[in-house]
């Protein structure tokens, strides 16, 4: 009976998906659509995106979205792709940093199924492959 009500729990919990976008016009809209859906759905959502992104972003007090957001680091924290001596320079940095980064959080969260992220960041799914998780862009 126990084992049964263990399978029952586990069958019962939310799935979650951490939702990673290209922090750049034209990336951020589509997955946060995306993430929307997923959340309709029953799936747990948690957008991750950069700090100096985070910034930017507003949360509408009346809406009945509960997606969670997170943040991690691209190496360019005070002014994002804007500080960086090029775009190549970003992206390069953005793997480094951003792959760490992303690391530590799975590692925080402890409870990630799952991870979404933008065809730009592919390193993402080197994130995903270490914990075992899905991973798709």
């Amino acid at each position: 009976m126990e084992n049964n009500e263990k399978k029952a729990s586990a069958s019962s919990k939310l799935a979650n998906c951490l939702v990673l976008s290209y922090p750049a016009q034209g990336h951020i809209n589509p997955l946060l659509l995306f993430s929307k859906r997923l959340e309709r759905k029953g799936i747990k959502v948690t957008i991750v995106t950069t700090y100096f992104i985070s910034k930017s972003l507003h949360r509408d007090p009346s809406s009945s979205i509960s997606i969670a957001l997170e943040t991690i680091s691209d190496g360019y924290d005070k002014g994002g792709s804007a500080q960086a001596e090029s775009d190549q320079a970003y992206v390069d940095r953005f793997w480094q940093i951003g792959l760490q980064t992303l690391t530590e959080l799975v590692e925080r969260m402890n409870d990630v199924d799952c991870i979404v992220y933008d065809s730009f960041l592919p390193w993402a799914l080197d994130v995903a492959k270490k914990f075992g998780l899905t991973g798709a862009a």
